[in-house]
């Protein structure tokens, strides 16, 4: 059938192709539709089979190592992704109310972040009441505040229930270090002290999170954004294993957060390489790699979302999704398309999970195993953003840990260096931001921005915390929105 249907036309060489294109182009220069990106990655307009002579990972199949093509070879035929909603809600019942619909319309996991006011076992209880924590695994995103949060889940919980959850109560304390600029001098006998704690009375869920989201915020590339998290787990996996831990029953409990950016392609790769890197780390700590142990959750980010024409930030959300369940994570959190503006309702976040379920049901993404697999672009960009990942990880050894470069203030300015870039393209409308630096509607009045106080744990240091410059998140649209009185 298909020899008949291409009978009459006659095969064409790649040479004549871009003969083709060259005779298109106003100045005949194919130079000119070649961009490099922000990562230093310079992307090619006509990938072709030749690019991907020699990349390693191409030889191995989902659920085989180095798991660039999945952890599972199944795929999400095996296990879907989970839908992970964060909520943003303060009143313990007010998030239970909204937590048990939306469990009943559609979300898979529960997660609770640092809005969440929970003070006490009380609030615990009142949020999670008559809810199925056997069915919904459970994800604290609660960074240097994870153990304490852990322990008022301990209390409202019996023995039994307890150790049947599944999830992760992630403690970060060089995430909290990056976002608050202090970390207890305790911090790894803390973490030593949680892992033991979970393992006793939760075997089954998560006790580690390297979560890239002070980076990410403030502007960092993928570049970065890889090399910081593969710092962190190794970071974790040797302090642990000095605290009494071994490093194969560190491994599995620790998951990585992973934020989502806007372009497209290099966060499907991002997400790829991960697994990637991951696993070679784990052959270098002498663990077995005929199992992943990797746990990969992507959550949207704030950098690139704006309160003008706010609605357009479903469609950033929507290509953020697509990207992640593309490059085989875990579990998605989506944030709502009015964050921006201070305060989420029941419409706003129905909508961004039911963006996961189109992609879930309509566009059925799960009924493929690596969709992106053998695709020219994507295997060469994965491979070259793991491979200068991992230099700047070694990089990062070379120069003490990442301990030290964030106390020498070394990576807080190569982030804000990448962030000043992306602030002058988008001056210049080389990026372009739909709403803001271009397409703006003149005459849109925008609500003032509601103001949420915030109930993180942990966030007061003494004065022998460990100090660090923090990390400044970085919102591309909000000088546009203050130029115009927004």
């Amino acid at each position: 059938m298909a020899e008949a249907l291409f009978a009459d036309f006659a095969p064409r060489t790649y040479e004549e192709w871009m003969d083709a294109v060259r005779q298109s182009l106003p100045d005949g220069a194919i130079e000119s539709l070649s961009r490099r990106s922000c990562e230093g990655i310079d992307i090619q307009p006509f990938p072709q089979a030749a690019g991907v002579a020699g990349i390693p990972h191409l030889s191995s199949l989902p659920g085989q190592f180095p798991y660039a093509r999945g952890a599972r070879a199944g795929g999400y035929h095996a296990r879907p992704w989970l839908i992970a909603q964060a909520l943003r809600i303060s009143d313990p019942r007010a998030y239970n109310q909204a937590l048990r619909e939306a469990l009943a319309n559609g979300q898979t996991a529960i997660t609770i972040d640092e809005d969440l006011r929970l003070n006490s076992a009380a609030d615990m209880r009142a949020a999670l009441a008559d809810i199925d924590l056997d069915r919904f695994p459970l994800y604290i995103q609660s960074a240097a505040a994870a153990p304490e949060v852990y322990e008022r889940l301990a209390t409202a919980l019996d023995e039994e229930a307890l150790a049947r959850l599944r999830g992760c109560a992630g403690y970060d304390p060089l995430g909290g270090l990056a976002r608050s600029g202090f970390m207890p001098v305790d911090a790894y006998e803390r973490m030593a002290a949680h892992v033991k704690s979970v393992a006793n009375r939760s075997p089954h869920l998560g006790s580690i999170a390297v979560n890239s989201a002070p980076y990410h915020a403030a502007g960092a590339n993928a570049v970065q954004e890889l090399a910081l998290a593969i710092a962190t787990g190794v970071t974790y996996l040797r302090e642990l294993s000095e605290g009494g831990v071994a490093v194969d029953a560190a491994a599995p409990k620790l998951h990585f957060f992973l934020r989502i950016s806007e372009d497209f392609f290099m966060e499907i790769a991002k997400f790829r390489a991960i697994r990637l890197l991951w696993a070679q780390v784990l052959r270098a700590f002498g663990l077995s790699h005929s199992s992943p142990d990797i746990a990969v959750h992507a959550g949207s980010g704030g950098r690139n979302k704006a309160r003008p024409d706010a609605h357009v930030n479903l469609l950033r959300l929507t290509t953020e999704a697509l990207s992640a369940a593309i490059g085989g994570v875990d579990s998605i959190c989506l944030s709502a398309y009015d964050e921006p503006l201070g305060s989420t309702n029941g419409f706003s976040r129905r909508i961004s999970r039911n963006l996961q379920l189109i992609l879930q049901e309509e566009l059925r993404l799960l009924d493929f195993i690596d969709p992106a697999g053998g695709a020219w672009h994507v295997e060469t960009l994965t491979d070259r953003l793991a491979r200068q990942a991992w230099k700047r990880f070694q990089i990062i050894e070379a120069e003490g840990g990442l301990l030290a470069c964030l106390r020498s203030g070394i990576l807080q300015a190569e982030i804000e260096a990448v962030a000043e870039e992306r602030r002058r393209s988008m001056d210049a409308g080389d990026t372009v931001l739909v709403g803001c630096n271009r397409y703006r509607n003149p005459d849109e009045t925008l609500p003032p921005v509601q103001r949420k106080p915030e109930h993180r744990l942990n966030d007061s240091a003494d004065e022998a915390s460990i100090r660090a410059r923090k990390l400044k998140p970085l919102r591309l649209a909000e000088a546009f929105e203050r130029a115009s009185g927004s």
